[in-house]
């Protein structure tokens, strides 16, 4: 792997200048993941961009990531057929009675959820877009909620997917030894500046504390010009299985105790597909040739958000290539000093994952390099850590075409643009407020 220097910067500056131009996220990364080979490989560029692809859909990670995906799409079919969404959105109503409501238990249950964020993302949206509809919610405030608060509550717990990665990320940067790590993630906790606030301003956001504002705002205003249609959702509710909302809590609940318990949320979907079977096919409320015929078509119904991840992971490896990011932390870290390092640390953390939609990666980057160039100055290496892994929750929640917002715009019935347009905006809240809280810090901890 080699640097290409600013030109490195091309292909993710073509991206998303074309996501936004074109509207069209798939067109656009798939764009950029082209001039990406142009610099690589010039006029050979065909075969070699036709490796990348080949290699990055044949990883490990692209393969756990469509079949985690796509049988969640099963499951949310499955849902759907047995009345058990219909269900669940009859019982939570009665909890949820307004729209403040509403918006509170989507919030909550985005931090209840807490093993994986893509297991959150999913679950969550599926169960509460009918709620959230009933009391005319934008689904954009929907997927702003799925998917912010889910990474940040995600990161904040140790035992996650999130705090498992990050815990063998301090090991292995020399913070800690490998039998501390724990212990160690418990002190990072209070450092995490900016996935804790973001838990907070979502749930002051879902209370009405405070205000929704721009594009948000008029996404409301739009929802309240519509006439409520609870009249026909309740036409509809009395078609088809009567609805049960333990049809969906129970596959839940084993989705999460599989995950729990084998670390690993694809083993978790699959435990709640079996457990949809155990349920549904007794109860006569679908065939074993309906179960399978339903499942296929959830899967199949999740094709177009899998094709936008894949092509955000060919672009994020063609990046890679360019050396994109060892291009950055090196043009910046030159002309850092000690006290700035943890400001510097969370904002460049964000720019790279932002721009390369990888955030594992990029985080696994950003702690051996910058960890290390804080030892070194005489900083507070757990500080940085946490600027760091605050950096790439923020990259997470505002990257708008990486796997994370395309799952909530998936799961909310928006585009992945109405998702920038409108989130944005109020993730900038918590993105001032920890860029303020790590310039102080440096001063204060160093």
């Amino acid at each position: 792997m080699g640097s290409y220097g600013v030109l490195s910067l091309l292909p993710m500056v073509v991206g998303i200048a074309l996501v936004l131009v074109t509207k069209r996220t798939a067109a656009s990364l798939l764009a950029g993941t082209v001039v990406g080979a142009v610099i690589l490989h010039g006029i050979d560029f065909p075969k070699h961009w036709l490796d990348v692809v080949y290699g990055t859909l044949s990883s490990q990670l692209w393969i756990w990531v469509m079949l985690t995906v796509g049988i969640f799409g099963s499951l949310v079919a499955l849902f759907e057929r047995s009345g058990g969404s219909r269900g669940f959105t009859a019982a939570a109503s009665r909890l949820c009675g307004s729209e403040r409501r509403s918006l509170l238990m989507t919030w909550l249950l985005s931090i209840v959820v807490f093993v994986d964020d893509y297991l959150a993302i999913l679950s969550v949206g599926s169960a509460m877009k009918g709620i959230t509809d009933r009391y005319r919610v934008p689904r954009e405030m929907v997927a702003f909620l799925i998917c912010t608060v889910s990474a940040s509550a995600c990161v904040s717990i140790p035992i996650s997917s999130w705090g498992m990665f990050i815990t063998s990320q301090l090991a292995a940067t020399g913070i800690c030894d490998a039998s501390e790590g724990i212990y160690t993630y418990l002190r990072l906790i209070p450092l995490l500046f900016y996935p804790l606030l973001m838990v907070i301003c979502g749930g002051l956001y879902a209370a009405r504390v405070l205000p929704v504002f721009g594009p948000m705002k008029r996404a409301y205003l739009r929802e309240q010009s519509r006439e409520l249609v609870c009249e026909a959702g309740a036409e509809q509710e009395a078609e088809g299985p009567k609805p049960h909302a333990w049809n969906l809590l129970l596959p839940m609940a084993v989705i999460v105790a599989v995950t729990l318990a084998a670390g690993d949320a694809m083993y978790g979907v699959f435990g709640g597909l079996i457990a949809c079977g155990v349920l549904y096919i007794p109860q006569k409320l679908m065939t074993g040739r309906g179960f399978l015929d339903t499942a296929f078509s959830g899967f199949r119904d999740m094709l177009g958000v899998l094709f936008i991840v894949g092509i955000a992971f060919v672009l994020r490896d063609i990046n890679d290539l360019l050396g994109m990011p060892e291009y950055v932390l090196g043009a910046a870290g030159s002309a850092l000093v000690v006290e700035l390092l943890p400001l510097a640390a969370f904002l460049i953390s964000f720019a790279l994952g932002f721009a390369a939609g990888n955030f594992w990666g990029i985080c696994a980057i950003s702690m051996a390099v910058l960890v290390p160039m804080t030892q070194s100055m005489g900083g507070d290496m757990l500080l940085c850590a946490g600027a760091i892994v605050s950096g790439i929750v923020a990259s997470c929640n505002a990257c708008f075409f990486a796997s994370q917002a395309t799952l909530a715009a998936s799961a909310s019935g928006i585009t992945n643009d109405d998702y920038a347009k409108t989130s944005l905006p109020l993730q900038a809240v918590p993105f001032v407020l920890s860029s303020a809280a790590y310039l102080a810090a440096g001063f204060l901890m160093q």
